[in-house]
């Protein structure tokens, strides 16, 4: 799309027309590529850095990470009431060091908490420290209050400026000697050439805009797997439903009377035909694939990765895969099954991890009815496995064992043995292998989730006070493992369940005391003459 930026004959310098199109854009279903097609401002294509400000705070939201607390606000404020003192006008040169590319800068950093001591060493920020620094003390010592303080404050300026609506991530880019930019938000991307530019060169300008952007490999990756389906959609299609004797069947399970096997059916079904719809672009998507892989080892593995993640931690990358790979994003279905991670309420320390590790075909709501589960009623019986939280460096160590568990429960990596870790006392040698610590459960509700949640009652066995007795309280389902690794832990657990005992006896190479009354009756065995004593 080309826009023009000025609409408003009235107001031939104001932008904000194009700006409330823009914003329509943004919040489409569909991703845009937009050219603003600009006189600038004063001279004819002026100014166009400025343009390109006005469009990126225009599509920012409020960022409640740089608004300050009252109270912090407040300190901030008396210190430079008492700093005016000695230097009229102080307070105003403070906020005049944030302008609109510096908030802009500030509120692209990607991290959920901004580092503003990190902040505060940017070079665009030395004029800013070095003022501070000539100032008194206490300011000194509460530089980064004040730059937070300052950021805050331009925000609220620019508040009528910003966004109702948050369109996501917001990124922009200005490079000033060529005057190439970009901003992008979620579904948008624009870029703003000055009207002293040919028309005929407007697709070349939005190309090198998009070289500048660099975005990731599989960002182009998933591009290009978007614009096959769009292309190949209809005939891909068509190869999905094709079988009907596949189809046919998929239906008979689609069409479930009990509303809880029916959102697990809708779930399969969909993933059925979304596989078909991958299989049938995947030729289209291969080849781009293989030609991206062979430039970018071409430039050099570690710079490319280096290049667009300079900051990752590489032992957070492999729990981050090690988590993907073995859990699913998300808790999928209405009810407990295998593979769900259970976090038991007001629990602290250990025991509050569970790991379902009952067949299935077991925990169906109504699925079984006769039997143990016809008495139990309402509650279903499921194995419940203890998870032993352990350091990442540790379950990373020994990631190949299959031991651990990398699950991401709520934003956060959290790491877990499925069998409780010997100390260096119990296994010195680290030769023992440690059993896994299962308990028989009952879920409640038949293991349903309670509405718009994924919270379930669970009932326990308690002999405490030397009687057995059950107790019932709430937990939430807050992790799942992929089918796969949940069933090879179903399989160690059969198999530590089928263990057979064995009279093995071990020898430490100790030496053994040997009593008076053994040597004075004849029963223990004299060394020969060719064993040592």
């Amino acid at each position: 799309m080309i826009l023009d930026y000025h609409l408003d004959r009235d107001q031939p310098e104001d932008g904000g027309n194009a700006v409330s199109i823009l914003r329509r854009l943004a919040d489409n279903d569909h991703f845009n590529l937009v050219i603003v097609y600009t006189k600038g401002y004063g001279l004819a294509g002026g100014q166009i850095s400025r343009v390109v400000n006005e469009i990126a705070i225009g599509l920012s939201s409020f960022d409640t990470r740089l608004a300050q607390h009252e109270r912090a606000s407040a300190q901030v404020r008396e210190l430079l009431e008492g700093w005016e003192d000695s230097n009229q006008g102080v307070a105003d040169r403070i906020l005049s060091f944030i302008d609109d590319n510096l908030y802009l800068k500030i509120k692209s950093i990607k991290d959920s908490k901004i580092d503003w001591v990190e902040v505060g060493e940017w070079p665009e920020l030395e004029a800013f420290k070095e003022f501070v620094r000539n100032g008194p003390p206490e300011a000194v010592d509460k530089f980064c209050g004040i730059l937070k303080f300052s950021v805050s404050c331009k925000q609220e300026s620019l508040k009528c400026k910003l966004a109702q609506k948050d369109f996501g991530k917001l990124d922009w880019d200005f490079e000033g000697v060529t005057g190439v930019n970009w901003i992008r938000t979620d579904r948008l991307f624009v870029t703003v050439v000055s009207k002293s530019e040919d028309p005929a060169t407007l697709p070349s300008k939005l190309l090198s805009s998009l070289v500048r952007w660099n975005p990731e490999p599989h960002r182009l990756l998933m591009s290009k797997m978007r614009a096959e389906l769009d292309e190949r959609g209809v005939l891909a299609e068509g190869t999905v439903l094709d079988n009907q004797y596949l189809q046919a069947g998929w239906l008979q399970e689609y069409l479930t009377e009990d509303v809880y096997e029916r959102q697990w059916k809708v779930h399969s079904t969909i993933s059925r035909h979304w596989e078909g719809l991958g299989d049938s672009i995947r030729l289209g998507v291969t080849g781009f694939a293989d030609r991206l892989a062979e430039y970018l080892i071409a430039e050099g593995r570690a710079e490319v990765v280096k290049q667009w993640y300079p900051r990752l931690s590489e032992q957070d990358v492999k729990s981050y895969l090690n988590s993907y790979v073995s859990s699913k994003v998300g808790v999928e279905g209405a009810y407990l099954t295998t593979g769900h991670v259970i976090r038991l309420d007001k629990c602290t320390g250990d025991g509050c991890f569970w790991l379902c590790l009952s067949p299935a075909c077991d925990l169906v709501p109504g699925q079984k009815s006769s039997g143990w589960p016809k008495r139990l009623g309402d509650h279903t019986p499921f194995i419940a496995v203890e998870l032993f939280p352990v350091k990442e460096s540790d379950a990373l160590k020994n990631a190949f064992a299959g031991n651990h568990l990398f699950l991401k429960v709520e934003s956060k990596i959290l790491c877990f043995s499925f069998t409780p870790p010997l100390s260096i006392k119990e296994d010195p040698l680290g030769e023992k292998i440690s059993n896994p610590k299962w308990e028989q459960m009952f879920a409640g509700d038949q293991g349903r989730f309670s509405p718009g949640t994924q919270n379930i009652t669970i009932t326990r066995a308690d002999g405490g006070n030397g009687e057995l007795a059950f107790k019932k309280q709430s937990a939430q389902v807050v992790s799942h493992l992929r089918y796969e690794y949940a069933l090879n832990l179903l399989n160690r657990l059969g198999s530590n369940l089928s263990r057979v005992g064995l009279d093995f006896i071990g020898y430490s190479g100790a030496v053994i005391p040997i009593s008076q009354t053994e040597l004075s009756s004849g029963v223990v065995n004299q060394p020969s003459a060719n064993q040592p004593e």
